[in-house]
């Protein structure tokens, strides 16, 4: 089960879970994160305000804690994109 929210936290109503039971998409996901190389922060201080994002990803062979603020890692459009196909089935589109 994958665990989508908009607020950190304790779940929510606004929280979803998402079967991911036999999904090529999560594997694609999975894949992808194994192959990742993440720096810990990417920020672009020019910025006053704009886009936070975190991700935090613990499984096998992947680990993965990174934020942003404004800056992004190479690649974060694909991520996305592969992201959006695994969560799209519970009503979810994520957005830079």
């Amino acid at each position: 089960m994958l665990h989508c929210s908009e607020y950190q936290g304790l779940p929510s109503d606004n929280c979803k879970l998402i079967s991911l039971y036999g999904s090529k998409d999560w594997e694609q996901l999975t894949d992808f994160l194994r192959n990742s190389r993440w720096e810990k922060r990417y920020d672009n201080i020019f910025v006053c305000d704009g886009t936070q994002w975190e991700l935090k990803c613990k499984g096998k062979g992947i680990r993965i804690n990174s934020y942003g603020s404004n800056s992004f890692p190479e690649q974060f459009e694909e991520f996305l994109a592969t992201l959006n196909r695994v969560v799209v089935g519970a009503g979810i589109k994520i957005i830079k």
